[in-house]
Parts: structure tokens; C-alpha cells; sequence
């Protein structure tokens, strides 16, 4: 090709993206090797496809480029193809400008802690459960390695008690009792202390308000080791204020945990489901996720044979215990649904991005329905759910919820996030980005079980359990499940009612 062809080339190419700037709907982006800033597309026209624009782009792979060049291909990329963009009201171009500055100032610092914290930031603005970034040890021991000997938890009248106390820590020695009351944190209300508690070191972003406050409660009490903080504190049964100053220790995030945490650390060596007979002949399932393991490589035949057992010891009712679920397949999660419902019913359709086609499209061929299994369960069947439910574990809920002979306890509601993963971006350093790629819908085509911009979630409790002082005592002192003794009190009444 001549030196003009070239030039006539390059050119046209110029006229064509100034003309792309001036269309709506676009975000914004840098080709790779140069400080050209280029509109992308957000949604399918008939323009030249961003992965030829972008190398690597299709697979996400941003590895190779500069800083300031891998942010805003991901941008582009994240805004192109995340699938919730509308329904959680996300302002593409708002996070652009608050994080591309912050991203340009690292690189020109050549910081590489400035680089990943604008990183972690700019997704965690994201309410949405399934962000996920790589987390260097050594960034999250220097923000919350240290922990001060004692966590908290809110009670339904917002009072912070003392809901964990590390035996013969130094929070005990200094007289702080279990359910003692926090009145101040640092000079500060600590109801105030506690809406200022920053989650950006959680797991994941909070989809929901409810999950961020109890994230908070986790991390409220943790503080780079040697911190020290002063705390004013009632103990129960008292009418004396007390002070105290304490330095957050090193504790290797033993005391970093989840104080309502109903699942378990789990292994392909232990089955996922737990089956027995409660005192009450009322049958009672703990599933921790919907998945085979070396320990139970069928258990939809388990599920199966539970219900058999449960139907052949004429029960009261079942209890179906989902707090803790991790989630797992679709498909397994129907089939064990479908053992309490006489009627087929809807259970999710997926709308996922299509490399293909350039945008979101209907899958084909994954429509999935809960079909009738025998034996089917008819009589009461309580599903116990908490914040951590998650995928499709909710997804369990959200279908067997309307049925008349159904109803859902727990203290709090689910996780809120529910979608088709498996999107990787990867980026310069060696930083892993997981995302969304599809949303899940009902019948209708509307948004299932994800909690949208109200971060409000939408699998809640029938029968709600409250935070109270004595039932904390019962739970954590004494051994106790109110949740799922209020549950058996439901079905017990139930029956009587019939």
C-alpha cells in the first residue's frame, strides 16, 4: 500500500471517531500505545467492534498496557457488558471521571498502592455482590490486620452490643462484658462510628443496605495494627459508663468473621446436605450449597430419599435451612424445589451478553422450569434464609416463596445479588476482575431475586426473627437457634389451624 493510501487511511479513521464522539450513548476509552481518548459504543450499531479497536479486548485480557490505557479498556469493557447497568442506576461516565484522574496520578507517581486503590474503589461503588478484585495480603493486613478483641452487632432499636468477646483478649481484661452497650467509638456516637465504617475491605461490594450494615459491624472494630481506640461501653445489667483505650493486635483476621454466620467452610470431603428429625417430628434439611461432592456425588438422590424418609414418618413439616447457602447450579437447586410443588413452575430465564451479536440477547435453550418430583411435600414447609443466602440459594426462595403452604423466616434478609458469572478481566500487576455477565428473569422479563438501586433486598422473611439482647444471649451463650425454633412454632400452629 502507497504512503498516500496510508495517510488517506489514517485520515478517514480520525473523521470516522470524531464523528462517533458526537453520538449519544457512548462511553469513553484510550487505544492501547497512544493518549487517543475514543468513544465505545455502549450498545450494538453498526461500527467497527471494540475488540479490534482494543487488543485483547474480547477476552479481557489488559495485561500487556499501561496503567491509565488498562483502565479505560476495562471501563469500556464493564460498561459495555455489565448487565445491570439501568436497574442499579450505575453512572458509567461519573465513575469514569471521579477514577480516570486518580488512575493518571498513580501512574505518573508510579504508586502502586494509589493504583489498586482507585481500582478496588471504583468497583466497590458498584452495589452488586458478584464484583469481586484481587486482594493483596499485604494492602489488607496494613488497613485492618489488627483487631481490638471484641465485635458488634446492631439490636432492633439500632443499640451497638458487644456481640463477640475474644476469651481472656485484652477487650475482656479492660472489663468489657458480652452485650455490653458501645456508646462511643473514638469521641464519636457509635452509631455515627459505625455508619462511617468504610467496606471497601469486605469480600465483595454490599448489594444490599442491610448486608452493608452488618459488614460494617465486622469491620468497625479492626483498624491498622498498633490503632489505638478509646471506647465508652455500658455492661448489661449496669447503670455505670465505662472508658477504656485499646490497641488493635495483630490477630491474622482470626476475629474477621461473620458474628450470624450460618454456613460452614466446606470441602468436596463433606456432603452438602444435612437431613434429620426434629423433637417435634418436623423434618429438617440443611443444604450449604447446590452441588455434588466427593462426599455425596448424587444428591438430588439424597434430597430425594430425605423427603421419602420425611413422608414415610408422616412429619408435621419441613424445614428447608438455606442460611449459609453459597449457591451452586440452577438445575439442582429446580430439581430440589420441585419436591414441594404439585404444579410446574417458572423458574428463570437468562439474558446474557453476546460477544456475537454485540449485546444482550435472550439465551436460547436455557429456559429453566421446576418440574413436580416425587415425592411431593404438600404440608408446611419453612424456608430459613440470612444475609448470606446467596445465588441460588435465593433463587429457591423467590420460587417456592408464593405457595400457600410455604412461608420464609429468618433474622435478615438475603445477600441480593443473582446472576450468570464467569466474566474475567485481567489487568496490569497481576490483578484479577470478576463480573456479571447476565441477568436472570421471570416470566414476565423482569429482574429476579438482584436488589436494584433501592439496595433493598428482595427475598425477605415471612417471619421475621428480631436482634434482641436475650435472643443474641440464647443464640451465642446458650446454644440455641430461635430462628429455627420460630419456625417450628409456625408449623406447629399451622397444623393446629387445620
Amino acid at each position: 500500500m502507497s504512503q498516500s493510501y496510508r495517510i488517506c487511511g489514517t485520515a478517514l479513521f480520525l473523521v470516522w471517531l470524531l464523528c462517533l464522539a458526537s453520538m449519544p450513548g457512548c462511553t469513553r476509552a484510550t487505544i492501547p500505545l497512544t493518549e487517543i481518548r475514543v468513544p465505545v459504543p455502549k450498545s450494538p450499531v453498526d461500527f467497527t467492534p471494540v475488540w479490534e479497536i482494543f487488543g485483547g479486548y474480547r477476552e479481557g485480557n489488559f495485561y500487556s498496557l499501561d496503567w491509565s490505557e488498562a483502565f479505560d479498556a476495562m471501563h469500556a469493557k464493564l460498561s459495555r457488558e455489565y448487565p445491570f447497568t439501568e436497574w442499579k442506576e450505575v453512572d458509567w461516565d461519573a465513575l469514569y471521571d471521579a477514577y480516570s484522574p486518580r488512575i493518571i496520578a498513580a501512574k505518573q507517581a508510579e504508586d502502586e498502592r494509589a493504583y489498586y486503590m482507585t481500582l478496588r474503589e471504583y468497583l466497590f461503588s458498584i452495589p452488586d455482590g458478584y464484583l469481586r478484585i484481587t486482594t493483596p495480603g499485604e494492602y489488607r493486613e496494613e488497613a485492618i490486620g489488627g483487631d481490638y478483641g471484641f465485635a458488634v452487632l446492631p439490636l432492633e432499636d439500632g443499640t451497638l452490643i458487644v456481640g463477640a468477646l475474644e476469651e481472656d483478649g485484652f477487650a475482656e481484661h479492660s472489663g468489657i462484658q458480652w452485650g455490653a452497650e458501645i456508646l462511643e467509638w473514638n469521641g464519636v456516637p457509635a452509631r455515627e462510628a459505625l455508619e462511617a465504617t468504610d467496606i471497601l475491605w469486605s469480600d465483595s461490594p454490599a448489594a444490599t443496605r442491610e448486608y452493608a450494615l452488618f459488614e460494617r459491624c465486622m469491620l468497625m472494630t479492626r483498624a491498622p495494627v498498633g490503632t489505638e481506640a478509646t471506647i465508652i461501653f455500658r455492661n448489661p445489667g449496669q447503670q455505670s459508663l465505662w472508658g477504656t483505650r485499646l490497641r488493635a493486635r495483630r490477630d491474622m483476621f482470626r476475629g474477621l468473621q461473620d458474628l450470624t454466620l450460618e454456613g460452614k467452610p466446606f470441602s468436596e470431603f463433606e456432603a452438602p446436605i444435612e437431613t434429620r428429625i426434629l423433637d417435634e417430628n418436623i423434618g429438617y434439611i440443611k443444604v450449604y450449597c447446590q452441588a455434588s461432592t466427593l462426599a455425596m456425588p448424587f444428591p438430588a438422590r439424597a434430597f430425594r430419599r430425605a423427603i421419602e424418609r420425611f413422608i414415610n414418618a408422616e412429619v408435621n413439616g419441613i424445614v428447608l435451612d438455606l442460611r449459609g447457602n453459597s449457591g451452586g447450579t440452577d438445575e439442582l437447586a429446580a430439581t430440589f424445589a420441585g419436591h414441594f410443588t404439585s404444579e410446574p413452575l417458572f423458574f428463570r430465564d437468562v439474558v446474557a451478553f453476546d460477544e456475537e451479536k454485540g449485546g444482550f440477547a435472550l439465551q436460547e435453550g436455557v429456559r429453566l422450569t421446576v418440574e413436580p418430583r416425587e415425592p411431593v411435600y404438600e404440608g408446611p414447609v419453612a424456608l430459613l434464609i440470612h444475609r448470606n443466602t446467596r445465588d441460588s440459594g435465593q433463587a429457591i426462595v423467590n420460587v417456592l416463596a408464593p405457595l400457600p403452604h410455604v412461608f420464609v423466616a429468618g433474622a435478615l434478609a438475603t445477600e441480593g445479588s443473582y446472576a450468570q458469572v464467569g466474566a474475567e478481566i485481567s489487568m496490569p500487576l497481576g490483578y484479577k476482575i470478576n463480573y456479571p455477565i447476565g441477568r436472570m428473569l421471570d416470566a414476565d422479563g423482569e429482574i429476579l431475586v438482584t436488589s436494584g438501586a433501592d439496595m433493598e433486598s428482595r427475598v425477605n422473611p415471612h417471619v421475621r426473627v428480631p436482634f434482641t439482647l436475650e435472643g443474641l444471649d440464647r443464640y451465642f451463650n446458650q446454644g440455641e437457634d430461635p430462628v429455627l425454633e420460630q419456625a417450628v412454632e409456625e408449623i406447629t400452629q399451622r397444623i393446629g389451624e387445620e
